[in-house]
Order: C-alpha cells, then structure tokens, then sequence
C-alpha cells in the first residue's frame, strides 16, 4: 500500500503463479517475500526486484507456517513435524527442529529472536531456545493448537484452539485467561495502542473481535462480508508524519482491507454502558463502524496474509 493525495491504496506491484497447490503461509523478511503450500515448497520472492528467487525443498508435507526474524533467518513449519531454520544470506539450511510427533500447525519467534514457539495436532506447545537450537520446554495443550502469536513486546503469547484462545504470560505455567468464542476463530494477533495489548480475533461471523490483555471482550467490527481468514498489522508513516499502526484483514471473498487500529479501538471504546453496547450488536446499529482505509478486490478465495511497511518503487 501507498499514499495517493493523502489516501492509503492498495494495489498489486506483482502477480506470479507461484504454486501448483494451495497456499497455505506467507511472510516478509526486509525485501523477501516467502510462501509455502500444499504441493510442500517454499517459493522465494525478491520484492525489491520483483522476481522469484527459487524453491526450499527440505519439508516433506505441507508447508504450514513461515515466520522471519528480521532479515537474517526464516523459519518454516510442515506437516512432516519438522522446522527448520534457514539463513538468508545463501538460504542454507542451518538447522532442523525435531520434537513434535505430529503435524506443526503454527509457529510464532519472539521479538528478540531467541525463542521460538510452535503447537501441533500432537496438542502440545514447545519453546524453542534459538540460540542452541534445542527444546526449551514441551507442554500439553487441552486441544490441538491451531496458530501461536506473541504480544509486540514478547511479554505475552496467545494460542488459538478453533471456538476458543488462551492468553499466557512468560515465566508463568497457568493460562492467564481462556476466552470462549461462539465463532470459530480463523485469525488471531495481538497488538499495542497506546501503551496497551489488546487481542483480535478474525472470526467466521466476518467480524473481528476485540479483547483486552486479560481476555475482556470489548465489543466487534463487521469487517467483511464473508468470513474473516487472516490477520496482519505494520506501523505505517502517514503523509502527516505521524506512525499508526495498520491492521490488514482478509475475507475468504477475496477482499483485501486495511484498518488503522485506533479507529478499531475507538469503535468499541465509545460507550462503556455493556447493555447500550449489546442493544447496538442486536440491531445491527453501525454508528460507530469505522471505515476501510483502503480496499483491494483480488478476485481469488484467499488463505493468509502478511503485511510489510517495506515500499520498493
């Protein structure tokens, strides 16, 4: 996305057909750009080029998760169990992490770059040491762990299970909170407003709910007209010099939308009166809806999204 007469576009800066099967994972890395499917590659992209780069084989199962610290490493996650660890320099593959008896469903590095964790149809969550590259920790989760995010500041991690997520602190064994969805939640992230986590949940209901660092429900936004599949959030310079936080939200429709977070926020922080709030929800009142900053029309059923605040002209 860019900047036209002061409005946020968004627009295609490149289409290539990248895989024979269904794309499963994307992310960023400064100018590569990576994406894993079903037909068990991963395809590398040069954004600053716009070419394709080449193809990872070392997974023998879908890719189900791609995650880059910085510019430097990129882990990928598989249905083969494995993760492996590759450097960006040559994409040679540095290590391969093994603990897992089943298939890694999501994986998610902590912004310092030393931890790692991963969950599994084998309902367990593993803390990766990065720096030894060996099991910190294996622990059992009351369901199959479907996607693993950590807070900004890596203080917090959330782990979704399908109709519901736990919210947990560093340090501490016990869930600090378990929040019940009467959705099927498709996309979880958790992100900073103004000294503030909070956690967003994009549901099957084509809404995005959000909650408090503590699992309070604050209220939702109808953000499509389909259901909800994935989530992403980048600071972004506004032409008024000021940073914001976007939030990129993905509908199975095939409409790509951006949001700035405080609007989200604001939207279901206007009344603290829970019986106003619930009256508003029942009869579908959208006086305080906020507006798409921007929208894009792929016309394709999408899968997942990752958003960068890299611009390559």
């Amino acid at each position: 996305g860019r900047f036209v007469d002061d409005a946020l576009t968004l627009n295609p800066q490149f289409i290539f057909p990248a895989h024979i099967g269904c794309i499963k994972a994307v992310s960023v890395g400064g100018r590569y750009l990576a994406s894993g499917s079903t037909d068990e590659c991963i395809k590398l992209y040069d954004l600053k080029k716009r070419v394709e780069l080449g193809t990872l084989h070392e997974h023998k199962g879908t890719i189900t998760s791609l995650f880059f610290h910085g510019r430097t490493h990129m882990l990928s996650a598989s249905d083969d169990g494995a993760i492996c660890i590759f450097r960006t320099k040559d994409w040679e593959p540095l290590k391969v992490l093994r603990g897992h008896k089943g298939p890694v469903t999501s994986i998610a590095v902590h912004p310092s770059g030393k931890l790692a964790l991963s969950v599994s149809q084998d309902r367990t969550i593993i803390i990766w040491n990065l720096l030894t590259g060996q099991r910190a920790s294996r622990t059992k989760t009351p369901q199959i762990g479907e996607t693993v995010v950590w807070s900004p500041s890596g203080d917090t991690y959330a782990i979704g299970y399908g109709t519901e997520f736990q919210l947990h602190r560093v340090g501490q064994s016990e869930a600090v909170a378990t929040v019940f969805s009467k959705q099927r939640i498709q996309a979880l992230l958790i992100v900073e407003h103004e000294g503030k986590d909070y956690v967003l949940a994009g549901c099957q209901d084509k809404r995005v709910y959000i909650y408090s660092s503590e699992g309070t429900e604050l209220g939702s936004v109808l953000c499509h007209d389909n259901r909800i599949k994935g989530l992403s959030s980048v600071d972004m310079t506004f032409p008024d010099e000021k940073v914001h936080t976007i939030v990129v939200t993905i509908s199975s429709d095939g409409r790509i939308k951006a949001w700035k977070l405080g609007n989200l926020i604001e939207s279901v922080s206007t009344s603290d009166d829970a019986k106003t709030k619930a009256k508003a929800k029942d009869s579908g009142d959208s006086q305080h809806q906020p507006e798409a900053l921007a929208t894009y029309n792929a016309d394709v059923r999408l899968t997942c999204v990752v958003a960068s605040n890299n611009i390559f002209i």
